[in-house]
């Protein structure tokens, strides 16, 4: 198994023991008076931080798979200079210049 994936079940369970520990009833203040659970409560406070955390914390975008030129004088100018940019590389370096 992965670390990942225990680490979220061992999570989990402490979650579940957690809120099924807290049964009794508890008086909230939301613009008023409301008495529920505290499993009602401590439950949505546990998936609003979860949606929180998972909006704050979330990947950035990966790279772009290609990059564009800006700067088209300067790209001419080199074209005038040499036609073929990779005359004058081995086979092995084309190639790897090639792939990106």
């Amino acid at each position: 198994m992965k670390p990942k994936t225990v680490i979220f079940g061992i999570i989990t369970a402490l979650v579940l023991v957690i809120l099924f520990n807290n049964k009794e009833e508890a008086s909230f203040w939301l613009f008023g008076e409301i008495r529920t659970s505290k499993l009602f409560i401590l439950g949505v406070f546990f998936i609003l931080g979860v949606i929180t955390g998972g909006i704050m914390f979330r990947r950035k975008k990966s790279h772009p798979k290609e990059y564009s030129i800006n700067n088209t004088t300067a790209a001419n100018s080199a074209d005038a200079d040499n036609p073929a940019p990779h005359s004058n590389l081995s086979e092995e370096d084309r190639k790897f210049l090639d792939r990106d």
